[in-house]
């Protein structure tokens, strides 16, 4: 498992790691465990930490959780996900698939360069 979840409580976010290869099994149990927490906790805010992220997953996976698992899961459709962009050429190129189908199907995400900034537009009000 190259991957973990926790809630960082000085920002009220729910921030899931991810560090080398990842599989769609990776992803999906990584995913439902960041839900139930955003669940848990109320919290609709997601820091995905994916700079350090491997994988060969392919565009159905990645298209498979927002139009098909995430209502499945329970995802709020109010929640935010910042992704920090990959360092590998392959994630990155799914990482922007990903942040296209999200907001296509309602989901607020855009990817950043680093955390700073991320965490800057995670706790905007809107």
């Amino acid at each position: 498992m190259n991957w973990k979840v926790k809630f960082d409580e000085k920002y009220r976010v729910v921030v899931l790691v991810y560090n080398g290869s990842n599989s769609a099994k990776d992803l999906f149990e990584s995913s439902i465990s960041a839900i139930e927490i955003t669940n848990k906790k109320k919290v609709y805010k997601v820091l995905v930490e994916s700079q350090n992220i491997i994988t060969d997953l392919n565009r159905a996976d990645i298209f498979k959780l927002p139009y098909e698992l995430y209502n499945k899961w329970g995802m709020n459709k109010s929640i935010r996900i910042a992704l920090l962009k990959p360092k590998d050429i392959e994630a990155q190129q799914i990482a922007s698939f990903y942040e296209i189908s999200t907001r296509n199907l309602g989901w607020e995400t855009k990817i950043f360069p680093e955390r700073k900034a991320a965490l800057k537009w995670l706790l905007e009000d809107f």
